[in-house]
């Protein structure tokens, strides 16, 4: 039996690609438009992979993740969170005759802010410490001796899209080898 992908993404031309992609590489794949019917979808199928978009309508990807992440029978699913912010930024620069608005929405991604409200702004930064062993980080939190806020969830990996086939499937075959051991 094959590995059964979930891909969670409102946009058409996003999902019929990734599905492509992961089914030339020999995995089932199952689609859902929006967080409701992802995680919904999440709970009938139990995938062994995630791979959620973060801006959807009805229930976007943050709040998705949350969801699966409290859920004790899919919390252990590798994750995979997709976001078009480096997209937007280069839509901007081609849209905006303004320089400096555009320097300083580059800036904006550089500085660490770790406020889920600023997210979007410091999409670099976020990345950054989502790369990091989702282990260590709650290792140190405990350490400290403070709480895990619920809105405190992390996928596994976080990947700008359109991401290039090769690069996704390496992060989709590291995961599940990872968490297949």
């Amino acid at each position: 039996m094959s590995r059964r992908v979930l891909i969670v993404d409102d946009d058409i031309v996003t999902r019929k690609f990734l599905s492509l992609v992961l089914e030339r590489n020999g995995y089932g794949v199952v689609m859902a438009e929006n967080g409701v019917e992802g995680f919904d979808k999440a709970k009938e199928i139990k995938p062994d992979l995630i791979v959620l978009d973060v801006m959807m309508p009805r229930r976007n990807g943050i709040s998705t993740l949350q969801g699966i992440r409290s859920d004790p029978d899919l919390r252990d699913i590798p994750v995979i969170m997709l976001s078009s912010i480096a997209s937007f930024i280069e839509q901007a620069n081609q849209e905006i005759d303004d320089p400096e608005t555009i320097k300083n929405m580059r800036v904006l991604l550089e500085h660490v802010d770790s406020s889920i409200e600023r997210f979007f702004l410091r999409y670099n930064s976020y990345r950054k410490l989502l790369l990091m062993e989702r282990e260590e980080l709650v290792e140190r939190y405990r350490k400290k001796g403070a709480e895990i806020k619920s809105y405190m969830v992390l996928p596994d990996i976080f990947m700008d899209k359109p991401t290039a086939p090769e690069t996704f499937m390496e992060a989709v075959n590291g995961l599940l080898n990872e968490t297949h051991k």
